[in-house]
């Protein structure tokens, strides 16, 4: 762990939050906004991000007791993507496609851990908006292999702060993470078909694209269509960067 936001650390960072709240005319009484369902559509890198988080609550929940925490996942703006309840028919204020970043929420532990990219702490009494002082939230950022935002996993509760939370918050983001990776490998995988897994195993062969359509029996064109697809499957510019990538994969 980089560092810890809390007030008694980091009591600035706090008041520089509250006085952008306050600039930008928010009301300890504005109600948390929802976006509608056509604004959380899920894409497929949220649906392996959502996928990663209901397997890592899963693995958590069996090995503890945390009948009484609330997690919840939201994206790199702040938009909830998953909320697990301590019980299933609990009426709760928090709903998903709920926004938490600042300019809409205030200050709390998913604003902060989003904008300083940090674990972040907030106590009730912290917080700026008033629906969100029922609550000590501790939130940790999510990354992809690239070292890139992709979410915020926070754990919250109605009860008195733990401080063990932290340790299990950075753990958890970290499990996350690679659940969110092997969820992403298996989605790029499913797009390469059976000719694009042929071409990349002659290009790692280092035959040129005139060599793999003789061998293949294909024309020049539609090897230089399926390598243009390949490469943009992979995210990659060049046939060094591709064969990295695709062995990563196990495709090859």
């Amino acid at each position: 762990m980089d560092k810890i936001i809390k007030f008694e650390t980091h009591k600035g960072l706090f008041e520089q939050s509250w006085g952008r709240c306050l600039k930008r005319g928010l009301t300890p009484d504005k109600k948390l906004v929802v976006l509608n369902n056509v604004k959380i559509v899920e894409d497929s890198k949220r649906y392996s991000l959502i996928k990663a988080f209901r397997k890592s609550i899963k693995d958590l929940k069996d090995i503890n007791d945390f009948k009484n925490f609330i997690f919840l996942l939201t994206d790199k703006e702040g938009v909830i993507l998953e909320l697990n309840l301590p019980h299933a028919d609990i009426d709760f204020y928090l709903k998903k496609g709920m926004v938490l970043k600042e300019e809409i929420a205030g200050t709390n532990a998913v604003s902060l851990a989003i904008r300083e990219k940090n674990i972040a702490v907030v106590r009730k009494e912290q917080h700026y908006i008033e629906d969100l002082k029922r609550l000590n939230c501790t939130a940790g950022p999510i990354f992809d292999k690239e070292g890139n935002l992709i979410g915020i996993v926070d754990i919250s509760s109605e009860n008195e702060f733990n401080d063990n939370l932290v340790a299990v918050v950075f753990l958890l983001a970290r499990y996350i993470e690679r659940n969110y990776q092997e969820f992403e490998m298996e989605r790029i995988k499913r797009k390469f078909d059976e000719i694009d897994i042929k071409i990349l195993k002659l290009t790692a062969e280092g035959k040129t694209d005139k060599e793999i359509a003789k061998t293949i029996n294909m024309s020049l064109s539609n090897i230089k269509y399926h390598k243009r697809k390949i490469f943009k499957l992979l995210g990659t510019k060049n046939v060094k960067d591709c064969i990295y990538k695709a062995t990563k994969l196990d495709l090859i």
